[in-house]
């Protein structure tokens, strides 16, 4: 099987060739056509990527130590964006898919060709990938945890997460609205920002997907980055609020 790294000059080389971007998105709508389908009953919120113009559905299994996924979207450029994504880390595994960079997106031209909305999508994939990768990473065997034992080690995991502008941890900051997981591990997580222009938002929603992750028992994560409600100081913890003098 060929590395990560080759798939991605095969992918740069044959982009190459293809010298007008409307020839590209011909050939990334091909190669949608080829991607391996999610199947319907796996196509769930759960399974949604946040952040992506059109709805996109992604799902991974573990298989010898490897990685596989499928997918699907309602919009034809964006399976094909997926697809892409999924020639380059399916069946790979969890190590190498971190250890990867992306400078072959930037090689073919393909985020600069697209629109912010559908940037921002390419960016959320990447991440949904890498979450899933990561988690399967660092997951041991064990006994199962029950609910509230798993809930108690994602909140502590949060609290080690801090906002960047104010000294105090995302959970007791009340960035976090909603944390949500299935018997299989699977965590979706709702969290706003103070302000939604922060300029280093992806990084507090990576710094978050990572936190969680890491926890045992977490198989796979899903962050949603909201902002309604709107976030304000009533949201704080009383910790939150007296370890910044408001009591």
């Amino acid at each position: 099987m060929k590395t990560i790294q080759e798939i991605q000059a095969d992918i740069v080389e044959e982009f190459a060739v293809l010298t007008d971007w409307m020839d590209k998105y011909e050939y990334l709508i091909e190669l949608g056509k080829s991607m391996p389908l999610i199947e319907e009953k796996d196509k769930t919120e759960e399974n949604l990527i946040r952040g992506c113009q059109s709805r996109v559905w992604l799902s991974c299994h573990a298989e010898d130590g490897r990685l596989h996924f499928a997918a699907d979207s309602d919009a034809i450029i964006t399976k094909g964006i997926i697809s892409l994504l999924l020639r380059v880390y399916d069946g790979q595994t969890p190590a190498d898919i971190l250890a990867a960079d992306e400078s072959f997106i930037e090689k073919i031209g393909l985020k600069e060709n697209l629109s912010p909305t559908r940037a921002n999508g390419l960016v959320s994939m990447i991440q949904t990938i890498k979450g899933y990768a990561m988690a399967f990473q660092n997951a041991k065997p064990q006994a199962k945890k029950n609910d509230d034992d798993l809930e108690a080690d994602i909140v502590a995991a949060l609290r080690n997460v801090y906002d960047p502008e104010i000294p105090v941890n995302v959970y007791d900051l009340g960035l976090i609205y909603e944390v949500k997981g299935d018997e299989d591990g699977k965590i979706s997580v709702k969290m706003t920002l103070t302000a939604p222009n922060c300029p280093i938002a992806d990084e507090v929603v990576a710094q978050v997907q990572e936190a969680v992750a890491d926890v045992p028992g977490v198989t796979a994560v899903n962050v949603e980055l909201v902002f309604e409600p709107e976030w304000t100081t009533d949201m704080m913890s009383e910790e939150a609020k007296l370890e910044l003098g408001m009591l």
